[in-house]
């Protein structure tokens, strides 16, 4: 293992951490800083975007998506880039959901989770390499079930957040692709 994994697993390690925190803290003040949660199309809670992924509405929610986070964004850190897939799929995310979700309030890291698993899977259809094929394998293995939070539609649940998650995640492993190809064009112009 690479530095550099090394290092994106401590972060992931520190998000984990913060991420527990702030349930704390939450607790303390009686859920009140789910107000921060994601509300759709209204622009004075634009930071929602963001805070969607750090605010979970109680323990039992923020322990259904710290192990995934951790598992899946470890076979992350280990593909590499670990930072940027998890910003992009943050930001995209985020935007989503908040342009396109139901209203009432978002939150929670299942967003990443299902980021981090399309994310996974797709890069393997996209790097055709043994490292990323072994890697979506045993994503597949461990997480294959999760595909059918893509149609929780429960009104507790944000099946937006599973949904523009797991699209974040195709995109994000797409994205590499589609700047290879426009170096490619602009080294023959």
């Amino acid at each position: 293992m690479n530095k550099e994994s090394i290092q994106s697993m401590k972060l992931l390690g520190f998000f984990l951490v913060l991420l527990w925190l702030i349930e704390i803290v939450n607790l303390v003040v009686e859920h009140r800083l789910n107000q921060f949660a994601l509300l759709p199309r209204d622009v004075s809670q634009l930071y929602g975007i963001v805070s969607i992924h750090f605010l979970h509405w109680n323990f039992g929610h923020l322990f259904s998506n710290t192990l995934p986070v951790a598992i899946l964004g470890i076979m992350v850190c280990i593909k590499g880039n670990a930072e940027k897939v998890t910003l992009s799929i943050m930001l995209i995310t985020g935007t989503l959901v908040w342009l396109f979700a139901r209203s009432g309030l978002h939150a929670g890291a299942s967003g990443l989770v299902m980021g981090y698993w399309g994310y996974l899977i797709s890069s393997a259809i996209f790097d055709r390499n043994l490292k990323s094929l072994m890697i979506a394998i045993i994503t597949i293995a461990l997480y294959g079930g999760i595909v059918f939070s893509l149609l929780d539609f429960r009104q507790s649940v944000s099946f937006e957040g599973h949904l523009f998650g797991f699209l974040a995640g195709i995109f994000s492993a797409w994205l590499p692709i589609l700047r290879t190809k426009n170096n490619r064009k602009q080294a023959r112009a």
